[in-house]
């Protein structure tokens, strides 16, 4: 008999924040600076899309931004990037469609 694998039930903002306040007060400041340097990127991202200029993927033009990585031939796969307190932070997010 196969065992078989449980759904993943849709994240929700009550499941999110009862996670977050099991959090350390530094992490959920952490947390709270990745969904701000998300919603940054995101509108970013729809605003850039009419617009065809010719950019790096990576520049040093700061701010927070999605790139999207091919890794072993797969993807692409959405990362967060931003810088906070001088540190380049880099993060997977799961489930983002271009």
């Amino acid at each position: 008999m196969s065992k078989r694998k449980k759904p993943e039930s849709e994240p929700t903002v009550e499941g999110i924040l009862q996670q977050a306040g099991q959090l350390s007060k530094v992490e959920r400041l952490d947390l709270l600076v990745g969904l701000k340097a998300l919603i940054e990127a995101i509108d970013s991202e729809e605003e850039e899309e009419d617009i065809q200029e010719s950019r790096p993927e990576c520049g040093s033009r700061g701010g927070a931004r999605i790139e999207w990585k091919i890794i072993n031939g797969y993807g692409p796969y959405p990362y967060l990037r931003f810088r906070h307190d001088g540190k380049y932070r880099s993060y997977y997010i799961k489930g983002l469609s271009k």
